[in-house]
């Protein structure tokens, strides 16, 4: 594994006097003429590209420039035909005995390959990125300059920020591990849950802690949107197995494009009630996402199961942002940081979908359950507190709490309207003490 991350920032670089001459070739003008200064080395380089620092001749500003590398498009297109190729002799036997199209597979995986080769497209994301988190002062997304960016180069702010699995240096930098890990999972969970759109490939050289306590993201090819119906019923998921109810589970899978329309899901709600049982049995806080995908992947094999390219993406980078965590501390537990993060969701988000999913949570069998309301108030009281200010750093800095501009109170005027109503209205529920 130490060999393969090796891959991700350090790939033999291409010469200079190319990559200068691709940047001057979508500028229309000189090197010198937009930058007063760039690195004589690549800072990063990778399969697709490679990356220089410089500075703006007009502003002073430092940059980074991505320059995609020269023939590479031609190479791709060659490869993804041998590919299908392949995959179309094979499919009979994928089909047969896998249960899954091999020329889809294929197909999926090189349409995302070839959107990262779209230094415009990375652009447009970088610019959705910025206006999803402006008013989140725990994440920082860097600006792009479209006006000196093209399909082949990328000029975007530079980050000037830390490993983010280099534990000793971010302790060195007076951050604190844990908040910054909190802020990580809260930035996580907001790309999956809140926006639809998240970063496809965060590996360690994608994000980095800011020594002002911020998580910063770099590289935005490898991006996924889900629709808000995708996203309502991954919470509804998460609701069915809180609730148990692992026959309303499995046909989540079905609405998420897991099975065939028309699938009899009876037989796998018994093996996803094993999953789960099994996975959670130690207690919630033991929870991880690679025992559950690592058993998830037999319950590929013995069922007529496909994994979407977009819920491909989603778990990739869940299990990439849990390794993250498990190298910053290795005793790391996911769900106790994210759990204080969907209670305050179900508690307060304005979205009536959501309504629904917390009416779920609070009555089993017909039953108010105080007991639930109780723990999902106190996790969200401890989200809300812990984000009012950046749980990364050690040493509060009063000018710099003045511009944070978040959430300080958990409000749930809302949630207590709707609760009025349902009682008043809705002869079916019966509290229950």
């Amino acid at each position: 594994m130490n060999e393969l991350c090796i891959l991700q920032d350090d790939v033999p670089s291409f010469p200079n006097q190319i990559a200068f001459r691709i940047i001057e070739e979508e500028l229309g003008q000189p090197l010198e003429a937009v930058f007063s200064r760039i690195s004589s080395e690549t800072i990063a380089a990778a399969s697709l590209g490679q990356v220089y620092r410089a500075t703006l001749r007009a502003t002073g500003e430092d940059v980074a420039i991505k320059v995609q590398r020269p023939g590479i498009e031609p190479i791709i297109y060659r490869d993804l035909f041998l590919f299908r190729t392949l995959a179309s002799f094979l499919n009979g036997i994928s089909i047969q005995k896998l249960g899954c199209n091999a020329e889809l597979i294929v197909d999926e995986f090189g349409e995302k390959l070839l959107e990262e080769l779209d230094y415009t497209l990375e652009a447009r994301n970088l610019e959705d990125f910025i206006e999803n988190f402006k008013n989140d002062p725990t994440v920082k997304i860097p600006q792009v300059y479209k006006q000196f960016s093209g399909s082949r180069v990328l000029v975007m702010e530079w980050i000037d920020g830390i490993r983010c699995t280099n534990p000793q240096a971010i302790k060195e930098a007076g951050l604190d591990v844990d908040g910054f890990l909190t802020i990580g999972v809260s930035a996580a969970l907001r790309q999956l849950l809140e926006f639809g759109l998240f970063h496809g490939d965060p590996h360690p050289g994608n994000i980095f802690a800011m020594r002002d306590g911020r998580i910063a993201y770099v590289d935005f090819g490898n991006v996924a949107v889900l629709s808000q119906q995708n996203k309502q019923i991954l919470i509804d998921a998460v609701v069915h197995a809180v609730n148990e109810d692992y026959a309303e589970m499995a046909n989540d899978f079905n609405r998420l494009g897991f099975l065939t329309p028309g699938t009899d899901v009876t037989p796998i709600v018994p093996a996803l009630e094993a999953i789960w049982q099994n996975s959670a049995g130690k207690g919630l806080s033991d929870f991880n996402f690679r025992s559950v995908t690592g058993k998830f992947n037999q319950l590929v094999y013995n069922y007529p199961i496909r994994i979407p390219e977009r819920f491909s993406l989603v778990i990739r980078s869940l299990l990439t942002h849990e390794g993250i965590c498990f190298t910053l501390k290795p005793d790391f537990k996911f769900l106790e940081v994210a759990y204080p993060y969907v209670a305050k969701r179900l508690l307060t988000d304005p979205n009536p979908a959501l309504r629904e999913s917390l009416i779920q949570v609070l009555f089993k069998d017909g039953l108010f359950q105080w007991k639930r309301l109780e723990n999902l108030i106190v996790l969200a009281k401890e989200n809300v507190a812990k984000m009012s200010s950046n749980p990364a750093l050690k040493v509060k800095n009063t000018q710099s709490q003045r511009n944070w501009k978040v959430e300080r109170k958990l409000d749930l005027t809302d949630t207590i309207k709707d609760g009025a109503r349902l009682f008043f209205v809705d002869e079916g529920y019966v509290l229950c003490c």
